[in-house]
């Protein structure tokens, strides 16, 4: 197994003495370059020693872990970050399909992470770095509905717009998307994921199988729930429970 350069970005010292220190005792093909306490020392050694990976902490005073990555057009290096549990970090992460590590994180979580990191290592020339780089665009985008979600199939990852996106429909532990353009796509992820990174884009999960596009949807049919008439044709079912607030969120469409 080849030698990985890495730099830790904490800036809690007692946290970069503790990843050193599990890394240099569980993970010994991973060699700590640096470990700083800001943004701009990491870019300064990032600039200077150019390595592998940097364990990149979110949440830090003045600038967080994400200011970093947007003084890069172009990252060469991986990320893996580490945050405490703080919901936009890690809904930003998941949308992008990036690696992350809760802290406070065992052994185990650290080798998975790294287990992950060799797998892109390996595929590189497939997969490159888009899920940084498109995390980087998303970043820039101030329009929601421009910004691109990382959807995990059997062959990799596919990064779509959100606006692209009709509904999301349930099948077990997998969610099948319905696309303008009539295609499909089958994920590895329930419908409750989507429903919580897609509800500040405009989404709305109007029944325990459904979650539709409020941007996609072109009228509503009343009835004892009624229905979503989608922009694809589609109509589909919206649950008693769920009437209401479905209804109160649409009006102001």
């Amino acid at each position: 197994m080849s030698e990985i350069k890495a730099i830790i970005v904490d800036d809690e010292q007692h946290c970069i003495d503790a990843l050193r220190t599990m890394l240099q005792k569980k993970c010994p093909e991973v060699t700590v370059l640096a470990g700083v306490n800001s943004v701009a020392e990491a870019k300064q050694h990032i600039d200077e020693l150019q390595p592998d990976l940097v364990f990149l902490d979110v949440e830090m005073p003045h600038q967080n872990g994400f200011e970093l990555l947007k003084c890069y057009d172009k990252i060469l290096f991986d990320v893996i970050f580490t945050t405490a549990y703080e919901q936009y970090a890690l809904k930003a992460i998941k949308f992008n399909a990036l690696d992350y590590l809760l802290k406070p994180f065992s052994v185990q979580d650290l080798q998975e992470a790294l287990r992950k990191y060799h797998e892109r290592r390996l595929n590189r020339q497939d997969a490159g770095i888009a899920p940084l780089e498109v995390f980087l665009q998303n970043m820039k985008t101030m329009q929601q509905t421009n910004k691109k979600i990382a959807l995990p199939t059997i062959n990799g990852l596919v990064f779509m717009p959100v606006q692209n996106i009709v509904r999301c429909e349930s099948t077990g532990n997998y969610t099948k998307i319905f696309f303008t353009d009539r295609k499909q796509l089958l994920v590895s992820k329930p419908l409750k994921e989507f429903e919580e990174l897609l509800t500040d884009v405009d989404f709305f999960r109007i029944h325990n199988s459904h979650l539709i596009n409020l941007q996609q949807m072109e009228s509503y049919i009343q009835g004892e729930g009624g229905f979503a008439l989608m922009s694809d044709g589609t109509q589909v079912e919206v649950s008693r429970r769920r009437k209401a607030d479905f209804l109160k969120k649409a009006m102001q469409f």
